[in-house]
């Protein structure tokens, strides 16, 4: 309950995208179709992943959920970093912090379903 009220403390753009982002549609259902260098939000079984597909074509899954605020990341193709637009922690494509206020990397995820 702590954690709700300290959320509500927060500014009113952060609790939008705490709910919205959840609610929102992925990028794509199909991880398949992101290219070399480039990541996407994809909706598999039901769940959002944050996926990545490096240079040498190798996927890279993992939670979108930032590990502040718990806001969901979106992928920033120009910088190439995983951002949350809550209160601005940043990602490298394969989720490690390079930016706080988050100081955990995002979870890795399981490939078996993509």
């Amino acid at each position: 309950m702590s954690l709700i009220l300290e959320r509500l403390k927060q500014a009113p753009g952060a609790m939008v995208h705490l709910v919205a982002d959840r609610i929102s549609k992925a990028d794509t259902t199909d991880a398949m179709g992101v290219s070399k260098g480039d990541g996407a939000l994809v909706q598999v079984n039901g769940r959002k992943l944050a996926v990545y597909r490096d240079e040498e074509g190798n996927l890279h899954a993992m939670s979108p959920v930032c590990r502040h605020m718990k806001c969901i990341v979106d992928w920033n193709a120009a910088e190439k970093t995983w951002d949350c637009p809550c209160h601005g922690s940043r990602y490298d494509p394969l989720g490690h912090v390079i930016h706080g206020p988050a100081k955990k990397n995002l979870i890795h995820e399981a490939l078996d379903d993509l």
